[in-house]
């Protein structure tokens, strides 16, 4: 064997031999070792065969079919190797422009997903006769606007009957605003703690005040503002035609009353009489006892007494002051009937006499007839003394005259 050839032998043998024991490292992945073929290649950068020439060193003993098996399947994980890598190169640099550090790579933009409109669905209504007539009903009652709200209860309960849908219209906080605005003192009735009117009741109470109302021409209270008033403070139509009837007869109906009134209270009129007496709370209070004042004022009035006044004055003690020290009309009426007859002769004497006694006028007349004050009383019986005195010594026809016209009309201590 030539020297030459016996070299190349040799060195075949010993890089055989450094194949079997060193794996071959191929870019990161260590490719695992397999037995080195009796041939020789150069692989470029991704591993690939640079030239298809392969050149035939010594025989390791392997046939040539598995030599070329061999070779396939080398060539076949290298492009694997290399298919990988280019991805996770493609990864890498769509990753790093999606965080605008650049790359070569766009990011890839996930197609847009249009919207999907949902299929129209035909709602079933089930049929119920209730739903019908529930808006007739609802009308007669003076409400109106609850389509919508008809709409959500048969959505919840498509067999509700009539009474049942009333029900929920009147108690359900869900459903039950115009109804609580149409019936609005049964709600303030409830949170009184009185009972609840029925529809119907409710309805047959404002027609009744709406007669009462009407009969006496105060069409101003003739509305749902002051029905619901009314029947808030529990007022019946009896007692509401009572104190309608309170003001007329104690007031309207009396004109020597209903003068003192205008004359005590010239801002007052029929429409704020009535409106107290209907307010028990707030005005009733104040006005009986304006009304008592007047009726004193008009029973001074009827006896001829025009400087009759609602408050205290030097010719007058005032109405109001005995309306609050309980002076009743009757009362009054008595009062001012005595005074009449007796004061004429009393101012007479008080006149005569004023050197001698104590002025007796209007003023002294109420506070002894009407407040029965003793010091007035006895301002009286002076004059009554003088006056006696006075004809002491003429005939007996003249103290008769005199018992005639003074003493004996008295019908108690007192009186002339």
């Amino acid at each position: 064997m030539a020297a030459g050839s016996q070299a190349a032998a040799a060195a075949a043998t010993a890089a055989a031999a450094k194949a079997k024991a060193t794996p071959t490292k191929v870019g990161t992945p260590a490719v695992i070792a397999k037995p080195a073929p009796s041939f020789t290649q150069t692989l470029n950068l991704y591993g690939s065969p640079a030239s298809n020439a392969v050149k035939k060193t010594v025989s390791n003993g392997l046939s040539a079919t598995d030599k070329a098996g061999l070779l396939k399947d080398f060539n076949d994980a290298q492009k694997q190797l290399a298919d990988i890598t280019a991805a996770r190169d493609a990864l890498l640099d769509q990753y790093n422009a999606g965080l605008g550090g650049g790359g070569t790579t766009p990011p890839v933009t996930p197609p847009v997903t249009p919207p999907v409109t949902p299929p129209v669905v035909n709602k079933t209504i089930t049929p119920n006769a209730a739903y019908d007539t529930i808006g007739n009903i609802l009308e007669s009652y003076g409400i109106t606007g609850l389509a919508g709200v008809l709409s959500a209860i048969r959505d919840e309960y498509p067999e509700a009957r009539s009474d049942e849908l009333l029900s929920l219209l009147q108690f359900d906080p869900r459903y039950n605003t115009k109804f609580n605005e149409r019936f609005a003192g049964n709600v303030a009735r409830q949170k009184a703690g009185l009972s609840v009117l029925s529809p119907g009741d409710y309805l047959k109470t404002e027609e009744s005040y709406k007669k009462v109302l009407t009969s006496y021409g105060l069409t101003k209270f003739n509305n749902q503002g002051y029905y619901d008033k009314f029947i808030t403070n529990d007022i019946s139509a009896t007692e509401l035609t009572d104190r309608v009837q309170l003001a007329y007869d104690r007031v309207l109906s009396d004109d020597p009353v209903n003068t003192a009134f205008k004359k005590f209270y010239p801002s007052l009129g029929l429409g704020d009489i009535v409106t107290a007496m209907l307010d028990p709370v707030n005005q009733l209070p104040d006005l009986e006892r304006k009304v008592k004042a007047a009726e004193i004022g008009g029973a001074a009035l009827r006896q001829g007494f025009t400087n009759i006044s609602q408050t205290a004055t030097d010719m007058t003690v005032g109405a109001d002051v005995l309306a609050q020290q309980g002076l009743t009309k009757a009362q009054a009426e008595v009062g001012y009937k005595t005074i009449a007859q007796e004061l004429p002769q009393a101012e007479k004497f008080s006149s005569i006499y004023s050197g001698q006694s104590e002025k007796y006028g209007m003023l002294e007349a109420e506070k002894d007839t009407l407040q029965g004050l003793a010091s007035e009383e006895r301002k009286k019986k002076a004059l009554i003394a003088l006056e006696q005195a006075q004809f002491g010594g003429d005939s007996g026809t003249s103290k008769a005259s005199i018992n005639t016209n003074y003493l004996n009309k008295t019908s108690g201590a007192g009186q002339f």
